[in-house]
Order: C-alpha cells, then structure tokens, then sequence
C-alpha cells in the first residue's frame, strides 16, 4: 500500500511539472523569418518630380519576434532551423518593457527613413545640408550623463551657432581634459544652458554622447509607407529604392533583389541583427540577390539558403556598383 501511495504521488508530481512547464516562459526571444516588402511600390514622391517606374523588385526584410517563448515552444523552436532563440536582454536592455522597444525602433524607423532620403538625394545631384544638430543618445557614466539628454537640439557651443556635427566636435576638441562645454540647447521647446565637462576617451576630448543631424525642408518631399516595421535596418534598400524611383535608369535590372543594412549620412552600410532570418524571408519572397552588410557575413555562414546570391557590400556605393554593373565581379560572403 505504501508503495502504491509513493509512486501515485510520483506520477501526480510528474504530471504536476509537466503542466507547469508549459506555463514557464523563458528568458528568450525566437526569431523568425518576417515579411519581405517592396519598397518601390511604398515610395511617394510629392511635387513635380519626375518618378520613373522599374521592372524587378528592391525588397526590405524584417524579423519577427516572438517575446513569449514557453517551454515547450522552444523546443520546437530548437529544432527549426529558421528560428533562432537569442537571450531577452540582446534585446530588451536594461529590463526594458516591449512597448517602450517598440517606440524605440519607431524612432529608428523614422530617422533611417530621414538618412536614406538624404543619402539618395546627394547621390542624384542635390545640395543638402543638415539644418540642426541633436543628441541621440547619452552614455552612461560619462560627463554628459545627468547633463544633456536624448533629445536635446544644440543650437549653441561655447556661444557660438551649430547646424552640424562637425562644428559640434570641433568646439568640444578645442578643450582639454577637465574644461567644461557651454552648450545653449532647445528641450522641450524651452532654450537651457547646460556646462558640461570634458574627459579624454582613446586620446580625444569627449563630453559622451552620440549625435545625430537634423533634416529639414529637403528640396524633394519623398515618403515612404511601412507597417508594424521598426528599427534602422532598412535604410539601404529605401536609399536604394529613392535612387531607383527619381532616375530613369532602372537598377533592379528586372530582377527581384533583397537587402538590409542601415545606412550613415557618410553612405556607410551598418550591419544589423537577425540577418539569417532575413535571408530566409526573402528568398520565400522569391529574391535571388541579397545585399548583405559586409559586417554580417560571419554571421551567415551555413544558413544561406539554396538559389539566394549573397553581393558584400560597405557603402552605397558597393551597392550601385553592383547593380549598375551585374556581370563585373561582385564580393560574396
């Protein structure tokens, strides 16, 4: 009788764990192959501009991501080779919630869309300026912190006017280690005079914070219409596809061509998270090209799939070289 209670109690025990299990959400994300859209078709170009039609497809590619893994859902998830399980905290820093990721990666949307228009309109002919510089990001710990915020537009240093990053560096340069910044910014619509003291960081004087320029009255108004989209990663194939739309010359070539990559004012192309997943995503869009940030390669190495060419690219210029020159001998990975 005590024999049979035990082992009824083992297997209510067992049944117990396994129901729970099931409830156990992990402290991972899945990510997943999301949609691949063509960004051709999204682009709208105001005014009098001529807007020509092309005959292929420029795609962006994007991740799905799953942020309630239960126990058992993961190891399905194992054992799909398009999913990838990547700790929670790659992406939710600092125990930050999906919403607030989510408006994050909408501002990031917002200004690759911004950098891509500029980057575009330069390459095709047109004098643009940055009209203003902001602060992106702060670093934490360093003399900015507590001091200038994410945010803030510079309109001042030292008391003289800024409308770009050079300036900005330069004033912050001519200090030594110890001096302090007087920079004059606009927060929340109210002008504030914020000191900020400068520390040497690899050699150079620095005040810690990331910045960004302003854009503002470009001389083409062109939008670009995504959804449920965030993050900086497209900002390749949007330069890409304004170049593609304002010029005669069709670059797609007929062909349907994928990519991702953010994209700098210096015509830099970044790499970005889940690029396996991205390659899956278009090649079920039908791509045959991918236009992958030369940062990324390691981290595509046997997950290529099969009838999806990979083109190795660093700057915008790689990428129009390739697509103006599809026969010439192009970099893979």
């Amino acid at each position: 009788m005590r024999q049979r209670v035990t082992a009824g109690a083992g297997v209510t025990a067992l049944v117990v764990l396994v129901f729970a299990l099931n409830f156990y959400k992990l402290p991972v994300v899945a990510l997943t192959p999301g949609p691949a859209e063509d960004v051709l078709a999204r682009i709208k170009v105001q005014g009098n501009t001529p807007v020509y039609e092309s005959k292929g497809k420029l795609y962006l590619t994007s991740v799905g991501i799953d942020d309630d893994v239960r126990f058992y859902e993961a190891l399905l998830d194992l054992a799909n080779r398009d999913v990838e399980l990547r700790p929670r905290s790659e992406l939710f820093p600092d125990g930050d919630s999906g919403d607030e990721v989510d408006r994050e990666n909408v501002q990031l949307m917002d200004q690759s869309k911004t950098v891509a228009q500029v980057v575009a309109l330069r390459e095709l002919g047109y004098p643009v300026k940055p009209s203003g510089v902001e602060v992106g990001d702060v670093v934490r710990g360093t003399p900015a912190d507590g001091r200038l915020e994410a945010g803030d537009r510079i309109l001042q240093v030292d008391g003289r006017a800024v409308a770009s990053i050079d300036q900005v560096r330069a004033a912050i340069t001519s200090h030594r280690s110890g001096e302090r910044v007087a920079f004059l910014v606009s927060r929340d619509d109210t002008r504030t005079s914020v000191a900020v003291r400068v520390a040497a960081a690899d050699g150079q004087p620095r005040v810690g914070v990331e910045l960004r320029e302003r854009f503002e009255d470009l001389p083409v108004k062109v939008t670009i219409e995504t959804e449920n989209i965030g993050g900086p990663s497209a900002g390749l194939m949007f330069a890409l596809s304004i170049i593609d739309r304002l010029t005669s010359e069709d670059l797609t070539g007929g062909r349907r061509i994928a990519g991702t990559g953010e994209i700098s004012v210096d015509r830099e192309v970044l790499p970005i998270g889940g690029v396996a997943e991205k390659l899956v995503a278009a090649r079920r869009q039908g791509a045959t090209i991918f236009l992958i940030p030369a940062g990324n390669c390691p981290d595509v190495h046997g997950r290529v799939p099969a009838g999806l060419r990979l083109v190795r690219v660093a700057t915008l210029d790689d990428a129009l070289r390739f697509l103006r020159q599809p026969d010439a001998p192009a970099p893979g990975c």
